[in-house]
């Protein structure tokens, strides 16, 4: 009994989590059986759920009012003067960074504020760490997110462009997901031909 107690805590952990971080880069391999108490299998494990994209909008936006709700008066002044260890897009305004980390990186990526930043027990309640530099994915959220600020500068040098080009940002390639899926589904005899620009 005590180790079905113990199945249904790690289960419900890792549900509560789910909002915090991305599940979709669990294994698609064969469930696995479940035993039941007295070592029965039970049958397969339930296959990871998709993100619920409801639940983690409401998280950021609850945790992007309680940043704002501390800033108050100060929501027109430059990030980088504001917060502390802002390293890319300092100059930008506070509201508009905070808009900017909720659309552009929450979402892009399926994941609440805590997908990136730390999450610390303070007295006994979880509180977002957002100058801690220790997570490994801030590191790899900045430096992407210098990347597509070097892509779009370079693409705004290309003259030979035949018509505005759409700017990089990290849903172009994430499209809601963590991890970026590196393969494509192959063309059906069925699919459209895809449509050919005109040029000229």
């Amino acid at each position: 009994m005590r180790s079905w107690s113990l199945a249904v805590a790690i289960v419900l952990a890792s549900a509560a989590a789910g909002c915090a971080h991305n599940n979709a880069e669990t294994v698609a391999a064969a469930p696995e059986a479940v035993p039941r108490p007295g070592g029965t299998p039970a049958g397969p494990r339930r296959a990871p759920q998709p993100p619920n994209w409801e639940r983690q909008d409401s998280v950021r936006k609850a945790l992007m009012a309680e940043v704002l709700s501390t800033v108050v008066g100060r929501e027109n002044e430059p990030a980088g003067n504001v917060f502390k260890n802002v390293k890319v897009s300092k100059d930008m305004p506070v509201k508009e960074f905070l808009t900017m980390m909720d659309a552009q990186y929450g979402r892009s990526i399926s994941a609440s504020c805590t997908g990136c930043h730390a999450n610390k027990n303070v007295g006994g309640v979880l509180k977002v760490d957002y100058a801690d530099e220790s997570p490994k994915k801030k590191q790899i959220a900045r430096k992407k997110a210098r990347m597509t600020l070097s892509i779009n500068k370079e693409l705004e040098k290309n003259k030979e462009l035949d018509q505005p080009f759409v700017r990089s940002t990290c849903v172009m390639c994430h499209r809601g997901a963590e991890h970026m899926p590196d393969t494509m589904e192959p063309l059906k005899n069925s699919d459209p031909a895809p449509p050919q620009r005109k040029r000229g």
